[in-house]
């Protein structure tokens, strides 16, 4: 009678975590040959995109090295957005989700989202669309782009003009390949789908403020030097929890106006390239207030006091949700870098898992 008790006691919050799982239609599929646990494979994928007709895109997907072969276990999954002119492998090397992943004692699925690099044939050239130059509340620019510099047009913007446009990205629907990357991943292996998480740097930050007020796939997103542009800075509908990370020193998305080259439209401030973008500490408030969170508390992590890193939280957010912002002295990059980038990583993450839909 003691040993069944004390079996039920060690099964008890295995069954309640297997209980409280979302599992998708990938759950029980044999594994594909690859990617194995513990490594990581490309896959292409065709999106009929609605502008531009079916187009070849690609992932990289890395599978933890403690995921069940039976692929049974409902599993996170963590989308990760590289920034501009990156690709799927670069990221991967640069925001050590995958380590993370494999360290992590039961794991979590990464995959690394690829840019478009159509522009004229070269490489070099990846990126997410996450603005247009006939924005909402007008250009997200300065069209003066003899003040600034002249746009690098990509083949899929035909309206594009070096002197007379905002758009600085790729033209294709990266909502829709988001969307279908995650479709294939959950169709394919037992994937949590109230566990799903997105990240992203840069151009891959921009985007996941972009992204959340457009796709409710996410639990959280994790925005990495990265704000909304003018008119790109939608409240989602649902609940969602934020982490996210911004340097001080920041002069390319610039964290605040002090590190910019002065007040844009709208309450915006202005890039070193003549970009129009929303101050961090504005951001986080806006997102607060329209996430019906409560006041600003402090959050204490173990990199506490490293270049001055400290982060805030913004509590009882809709459906028990939170927002966290982190800072420190560093540029437009993630922080504790170059040797402890793992270090952020690892904060992300460890919000992320304790926040599920």
């Amino acid at each position: 009678m003691q040993l069944k008790m004390k079996l039920l006691l060690f099964l008890a919050p295995l069954i309640a975590k297997s209980l409280s799982a979302n599992p998708s239609r990938g759950c029980g599929k044999p594994m594909a040959n690859q990617p194995h646990p513990g490594h990581s494979h490309g896959f292409d994928l065709t999106v009929t995109d609605p502008n531009l007709g079916e187009t070849s895109r690609h992932y990289k997907l890395h599978v933890p090295a403690n995921f069940p072969v039976s692929n049974n276990r409902p599993t996170p999954l963590v989308v990760d957005f590289h920034g501009w002119g990156g690709n799927a492998n670069s990221q991967e090397k640069d925001s050590h989700f995958i380590a993370v992943a494999d360290e992590d004692t039961e794991g979590f699925l990464v995959a690394s989202a690829q840019g478009m690099s159509d522009h004229n044939n070269e490489h070099g050239w990846g990126s997410f669309n996450c603005s247009r130059t006939d924005g909402p509340e007008g250009p997200p620019c300065d069209m003066d782009r003899a003040r600034w510099g002249a746009i690098s047009c990509y083949d899929s913007c035909p309206l594009c003009d070096p002197m007379n446009s905002c758009d600085w990205t790729s033209c294709h629907d990266d909502i829709l390949y988001t969307k279908t990357v995650i479709d294939s991943i959950t169709n394919n292996y037992c994937v949590d789908l109230d566990s799903i998480h997105q990240s992203g740097v840069s151009n891959g930050g921009m985007f996941s403020y972009y992204m959340a007020s457009r796709l409710d796939d996410f639990a959280t997103i994790g925005p990495v030097a990265g704000a909304p542009m003018l008119g790109f800075g939608d409240i989602p509908n649902g609940p969602l929890s934020i982490i996210d990370f911004h340097g001080l020193d920041d002069d390319t998305i610039p964290y605040e106006i002090s590190t910019s080259e002065g007040e844009g439209p709208g309450n915006t401030i202005i890039s070193w390239d003549g970009y129009y973008y929303y101050d961090k500490p504005s951001t986080i408030q806006k997102y607060a207030d329209g996430l019906e969170c409560g006041p600003r508390e402090s959050w204490p992590t173990a990199m506490d006091g490293r270049h001055n890193f400290e982060c805030v939280v913004h509590s009882g957010c809709r459906g028990g949700g939170e927002i966290v912002h982190c800072h420190a002295n560093y540029g437009h990059d993630y922080p504790f870098g170059p040797d402890q980038y793992i270090e952020g990583t690892r904060i992300m993450w460890s919000f992320m898992k304790a926040h599920p839909k």
